[in-house]
């Protein structure tokens, strides 16, 4: 799998709604751990590109987050 398409890949599983995450009985967050791991493989101390539609983190978030990876994908 590319960098191109692991974050489109980590892009549509940001997309799953809410309620499905909560009633996969699991799948959504081991999908997702899984890709994030090959993230982090890939370009330690970064966030997907994917992580840009989650917007900034509420007011009450008091930790610090990654950069958003800006090289290019391949």
């Amino acid at each position: 799998m590319t960098d191109k398409q692991l974050n489109e890949y980590i892009g549509h599983m940001l997309d799953v709604p809410k309620p499905k995450r909560l009633t996969s009985n699991g799948w959504w967050a081991e999908d997702f751990k899984c890709a994030m791991a090959m993230w982090e493989d890939r370009h330690p101390g970064t966030r997907p590109p994917a992580h840009t539609k989650l917007g900034p983190p509420p007011p009450c978030f008091t930790g610090t987050l990654p950069p958003i990876y800006d090289g290019e994908l391949k």
